[in-house]
């Protein structure tokens, strides 16, 4: 709207006044969304600027940039009432995660964003200025850039148990937000946390179920500044320590555990559960099966650490060869702080995988994680693997094989081991003498019990220790030949969700792993493919 000034002639005088003349608007300008359920769920909210059209069939949602911006709320959930409340009022979309948030950068003078219970895997804020609270309980944001986002107040953030690999945070960077008084980070992948620009901090400070610089993420020992610890109320100040109560502790972590023989690298990170006042020195170890030089090269075994830093990294690379070596190992051990103290992880495994040898035997499912919710109303136990009317989780956990050599395979004298095992030196279980695949055949080692089913014909054994032990947090699965080469491994960190159900290859035999029921009805499938049909 403009003001105009109107005169008029009366009786030989000028009059003049202000008039308010209404203006135009802006001409549309339509920027399209791509996730159908993030369009629709704005126009039930009744949200300016939101359309819709009809595209070969399909709706099309846009957004127009011009009205948008004066946007100051989105509350976007799909928790299971908000769900309810979509699909009483007919919307298409109801049931959809909404995964997809591009569109959300012209919002911007928003000032609270809330999408708990989607499946958004990346977040532009750069442009939300003006936002003060961000509530995304549940979702697959493994990279959360909040640099530009300054008067921040109110996080809210915990990971979901549906996450894949680098689906949740191992690292964020608030030192942007200074006026953050509300924290809550539960269940992703931090080890360590800087909040020297967060003093404000007051209200909660939630670091539950993140590992922290012990591994162990049912443990608090994040450290946090004394004046934050001490001003947040004890009842909301959940997986943290004070560095008040603690010394500088220094961790190794490696960003893989496995590298291919190919010239690949891994990064050792030396990491301070608080930032240094001055500069500490970090001493390395290399020792193992594979042997520097020949197997690998390595950067600096001396990592300084600078004054109010966290970390000091270093790298190994694998050298290629022509020998059928089997899977190798570096262990790596953190020999020496100077400056601080030994922290909780001072000792890893980096494995070469050999591209000299092929085992002709694949690990085509796992499960270390069997249900153990109760029988159902027939008696029937969900976790209940091996078929023997019981659930025992140790019992009921089982590794499938399968001979893809292109002929009769001799698995005789194999082992199994998880890592305790693999450290004391006594493996979880050795297959029997004359254990011989044919072509396609397929083995099933159980923990225990007495398996009974038909299992899709497959050959059964249960370990000779009575468990395989496989650690739902995180675990190594190695299998060693009759000559003790590391022939195969199944890596349980990346997979360490608690799912209830196995891991699956899908395809059998050539795809990469995903929890069974992803694509099936089925929790696990000893001696079958995912769909429950012979090998």
């Amino acid at each position: 709207m403009r003001s105009i000034l109107v005169c008029t002639a009366l009786l030989g005088t000028i009059a003049c006044q202000t008039q308010d003349v209404e203006e135009p608007p802006p001409p549309a300008e339509l920027y399209p969304l791509s996730d159908a359920a993030f369009g629709e769920y704005m126009a039930f909210l009744k949200v300016p600027g939101i359309s819709s059209e009809q595209v070969d069939g399909e709706t099309v949602w846009s957004v127009d940039i011009n009205l948008v911006d004066g946007v100051a709320e989105l509350a976007l959930s799909k928790t299971s009432s908000a769900v309810a409340n979509l699909k009483e009022a007919g919307v298409a979309t109801a049931a959809d995660k909404i995964v997809d948030l591009d569109g959300i950068q012209f919002f911007v003078n928003l000032e609270l964003l809330r999408i708990t219970a989607n499946d958004v895997e990346s977040l532009d804020l750069a442009n939300l200025q003006n936002l003060q609270a961000l509530e995304m309980n549940f979702n697959l944001v493994g990279d959360l850039d909040l640099t530009n986002n300054a008067v921040l107040d109110r996080l809210r953030y915990q990971g979901s148990s549906q996450a894949e690999d680098g689906q949740r945070l191992q690292t964020i960077d608030l030192s942007g937000n200074p006026a953050l008084r509300h924290l809550s980070l539960p269940n992703h992948e931090l080890v360590t946390i800087d909040l020297q620009n967060n003093p404000l901090i007051d209200e909660t400070l939630d670091l539950s179920g993140n590992p922290g610089p012990d591994g162990d993420p049912d443990t608090p020992d994040i450290v946090v500044p004394s004046a934050i610890y001490d001003q947040v109320p004890e009842e909301m100040r959940l997986g943290v320590v004070s560095d008040a109560d603690v010394g500088l502790l220094v961790s190794i972590s490696a960003s893989v555990v496995t590298i291919a023989e190919s010239g690949e690298t891994v990064t050792i990170t030396a990491t301070a559960n608080s930032p240094t006042e001055s500069e500490v020195t970090v001493d390395l170890g290399l020792s193992g099966t594979a042997t520097l030089g020949d197997d690998f090269t390595a950067g600096p075994t001396t990592l300084t650490i600078p004054a109010g830093e966290l970390t000091a990294s270093t790298t190994l690379t694998s050298v290629d060869d022509d020998e059928a070596e089997g899977i190798e190992i570096i262990e790596v051990t953190l020999d020496r702080v100077t400056g601080g103290e030994l922290g909780f992880i001072t000792e890893l495994e980096v494995t070469i995988a050999d591209d000299d040898i092929d085992p002709g035997l694949t690990i085509n499912e796992v499960l270390y994680d069997p249900s153990n919710d109760p029988a159902d109303d027939e008696g029937n136990f969900p976790g209940d693997a091996n078929g023997d009317g019981i659930y025992v989780q140790d019992e009921d956990e089982f590794v499938e094989f399968v001979n893809t050599s292109g002929g009769v395979l001799d698995v005789s004298n194999y082992a199994i081991w998880d890592t305790e095992a693999w450290v004391s030196g006594v493996p979880r279980h050795v297959i029997p003498a004359g254990t011989v695949l044919e072509d396609g055949g397929v083995l099933v080692v159980f923990g225990g019990g007495t398996p009974s089913g038909a299992f899709g014909g497959a050959q059964v054994q249960t370990t000779t220790t009575g468990a395989i032990n496989l650690n739902n947090s995180g675990d190594l699965l190695r299998i060693t030949d009759d000559a003790g080469l590391i022939v195969l491994q199944f890596d349980v960190e990346p997979l360490s969700n608690n799912p209830n159900e196995s891991y699956t290859r899908n395809p059998d035999l050539t795809g990469d792993f995903e929890q069974h029921a992803a694509n099936s009805d089925l929790l696990f499938s000893p001696g079958t493919r995912v769909d429950g049909s012979s090998f």
